[in-house]
């Protein structure tokens, strides 16, 4: 009987031992971290479908834009190209009116050239023929009055040239502000005899003047 009660005397201490031992464990165990329940999210509302509705709008915008530049470039480009055009025609009809200009200069350089020996070749023939005709002056024929020669003769007062009659000048003589005029030289090819003409006096001679070729002259003498 004894033997009995220390038996479980014995059993009950280690028990409770071991049962001590568990708790001292569980103790010094460390305790798990709770776990966090996930967040949820809260949905975002009409975010995707906005997107989705909007792309298409974005895609036209894109286009439209590069539309507007490519139509910036080519417009850029066609007026360069019209302006190079337009400075291409310019240059040329720079060149074509220097040109003219070169060769007028060369054609009233030439006549300019030549009218000395013209002019001292007439005032020869007119002193020839004056002396000829017993003109007055040594050949250089009648004297207009200044006051007369200012009213009708010079640049200012243009007239046409009809030529013969007034004695034996034939179709050398032309009648102008009451005068009969007769010209030594022989009359220039591309003189018209209806373009506007007009006489001068310079160096104490009369010449006959075309307008539409400056620089040529031929030497007139007043026969009446």
């Amino acid at each position: 009987m004894k033997l009995l009660i220390t038996t479980t005397a014995m059993s009950l201490l280690l028990g409770t031992s071991a049962f001590a031992m568990q708790s001292q464990d569980e103790k010094d165990k460390p305790k798990p971290a709770p776990k966090e329940e996930p967040r949820k999210e809260e949905p975002r509302k009409q975010d995707q479908p906005d997107r989705d509705r909007d792309r298409p709008q974005q895609d036209r915008d894109r286009q439209d834009r590069d539309r507007t530049q490519q139509q910036d470039r080519d417009r850029r480009d066609q007026d360069r190209s019209q302006q190079q055009d337009r400075d291409r025609r310019d240059q040329d009809r720079n060149r074509a009116q220097q040109d003219r200009d070169r060769q007028n200069r060369d054609r009233t350089r030439d006549q300019e050239r030549n009218q000395p020996q013209r002019d001292d070749r007439n005032r020869v023939q007119a002193q020839e023929r004056g002396q000829r005709s017993g003109g007055q002056s040594a050949g250089r024929g009648r004297r207009i009055p200044d006051d007369r020669f200012r009213s009708s003769f010079g640049r200012e007062h243009s007239f046409h040239v009809r030529r013969g009659g007034g004695g034996g000048g034939g179709d050398q003589r032309f009648q102008y502000g009451g005068y009969w005029f007769e010209y030594t030289d022989a009359w220039p090819d591309d003189w018209g005899y209806d373009d506007d003409f007009y006489i001068d006096y310079i160096d104490d001679d009369y010449y006959l003047y075309n307008r539409r070729h400056p620089g040529m002259r031929i030497l007139v003498i007043v026969v009446e």
